[in-house]
């Protein structure tokens, strides 16, 4: 069972607005029942998560040692889109939904357009629960996951800890573009997640609202690890 502990959106409305340079980012924060139950609210974190990573064992090529257990990720790398970026450590934040007004609480977003963010207040990659990972898009290129919606399946996707253990992945599915950020499209979406996720990339997309100040859609890509 795959679980995603936090903050059940659907219940409370909750949204989280993000704006750069011109660019916005809205991503729901959402508990997670397993894919083949309706959804529910999720419980909430039973202790702050480890600092460090699981035990790992030497395996790979070239001497890579792969990842054990869960890991803090530092850094990611999806090949087919060119992708190889650092993972910051963000937790849960609190902004103003630009559609009602309203504070509510989110997932905290990279601070740079060329780099990734963890969100820390769920589960850690390779945990066996479902990890998100978040990343900036925008029309005129130059973000990290500017080409996320063009993934497909199998397509392989890295993630590294600190100390360099590493953790594979390959892309679940085609990803899932067009979510509404003026609806519950996002929730919906990680509620009813596949089975095998176990890591859930998050960026913006479609047209930039200016009243808004941010852009209408998210697109999300799932993706499993590799045993």
């Amino acid at each position: 069972m795959r679980s995603l502990r936090g903050i059940d959106l659907r219940a409370v409305g909750a949204f989280l607005l993000v704006l750069a340079a011109g660019i916005g980012l809205l991503f729901v924060v959402a508990g997670r029942p397993d894919a083949d139950t309706a959804p529910r609210p999720a419980p909430a974190a039973e202790s702050p998560l480890d600092s460090g990573s699981d035990p790992v064992a030497p395996a790979g090529p070239a001497g890579e040692v792969v990842a054990a257990g869960a890991i803090q990720p530092a850094r990611l790398s999806i090949p087919a889109i060119g992708v190889d970026a650092p993972v910051e450590k963000r937790g849960t934040v609190q902004y103003e939904n630009p559609f009602t007004g309203k504070k509510v609480d989110g997932y905290g977003v990279p601070e740079s357009m060329r780099t990734t963010s963890w969100w820390s207040d769920g589960p850690q990659p390779g945990s066996g629960q479902m990890a998100v990972i978040l990343g900036h898009q925008q029309a005129d290129g130059g973000a990290v996951f500017d080409r996320l919606h063009t993934l497909d399946p199998g397509d392989e996707i890295t993630l590294r800890d600190g100390s360099g253990a590493v953790l594979r992945l390959k892309v679940l599915g085609s990803p899932v573009a067009g979510l509404d950020k003026a609806t519950s499209a996002l929730a919906e979406t990680l509620n009813s997640h596949p089975a095998e996720a176990d890591v859930a990339l998050v960026t913006c997309g479609g047209e930039f609202d200016d009243e808004a100040g941010t852009s209408t859609d998210n697109t999300v890509v799932f993706a499993t690890v590799v045993r």
